[in-house]
């Protein structure tokens, strides 16, 4: 698995891009409800307001077409929530100049930026994300299993497509999860957080040579969306709490859909109106 795009080549004439988190491994509820909040309320001595602090962290993150943003963005705005409504939050308005300016929305990127500025804020924020990494090392393996119909999808795409990972997590810990569950082989390029936004990482996808009509993002979150749409690219969701179901749906028509040129239209009109209906919890 190639981890750099300057490195990679394509070998078909078709790419399908795949998020990972909430996607193909059932991994979103676990990092989020037992990594992310919990780490949030520790590092911020929220601990009197930790009940709502986590019902919010899951509304944002998780039920809302919020979901799947980058946990620095993520971030970000669970700390305005927080300042406006429970406590103070010294240096905020620095993190979020952070976050809406930075190239790369990263640990060494945000460690840069603190070592520059001195702000409380970020230090806070760049323990919290170590903090949140470490907690998600130490969750079992066995909940960090793909969904079902994933690898029979992956089989499927790999007859005529190039696979690419992409996402907007830690680099490091993707890999891992992906060989960890035997998916790894099935993968040419992984895309994540240090190579840029999704919206980026699939504008340098489509300069590698593929035509618009064969470049095809899966993904669970709108992000996901709107990196496909960015390139004119097509676009096949993953339902939030109906994962199986909608591999099910991939296996059966949508990648026959795909290579034989009928996806757009009535069927990728018909998938997204089902995926923002999913996403208004």
């Amino acid at each position: 698995m190639e981890k750099d795009i300057n490195n990679y080549k394509k070998n078909k004439d078709y790419v399908i891009c795949i998020d990972s988190d909430g996607c193909a491994l059932d991994t979103m509820d676990v990092k989020h409800m037992r990594c992310f909040g919990p780490c949030l309320v520790h590092e911020w001595g929220l601990g009197e307001y930790r009940d709502d602090i986590i019902r919010l962290w899951r509304k944002i993150n998780l039920l809302s077409r919020t979901r799947g943003i980058n946990r620095f963005k993520g971030l970000a705005k669970m700390l305005v929530e927080i300042n406006d409504n429970y406590t103070r939050v010294d240096g905020l308005d620095e993190l979020i100049y952070w976050v809406q300016t930075t190239d790369e929305l990263s640990d060494e990127s945000l460690e840069e930026a603190y070592e520059r500025t001195g702000c409380n804020c970020m230090k806070k924020a760049l323990e919290w994300s170590r903090l949140s990494n470490d907690a998600i090392n130490m969750v079992s393996d066995s909940r960090k299993a793909p969904f079902i119909g994933v690898e029979e999808a992956l089989q499927l795409m790999k007859e005529n497509a190039d696979i690419v990972i992409m996402t907007a997590s830690n680099g490091e810990m993707i890999e891992k999860e992906w060989k960890i569950n035997k998916l790894d082989q099935y993968v040419e390029l992984l895309m994540s957080q240090e190579s840029g936004t999704k919206e980026e990482c699939m504008k340098l996808i489509e300069k590698c040579g593929y035509e618009k009509e064969h470049i095809l993002m899966i993904g669970d979150a709108p992000a996901d969306k709107e990196a496909a749409d960015c390139v004119q690219a097509l676009f096949f969701p993953i339902l939030a709490y109906h994962e199986s179901e909608s591999w099910d749906e991939f296996i059966e028509k949508g990648m026959k859909h795909f290579i034989d040129g009928t996806f757009s239209g009535e069927y990728e009109k018909e998938r997204e109106e089902a995926f923002l209906k999913n996403l208004d919890m």
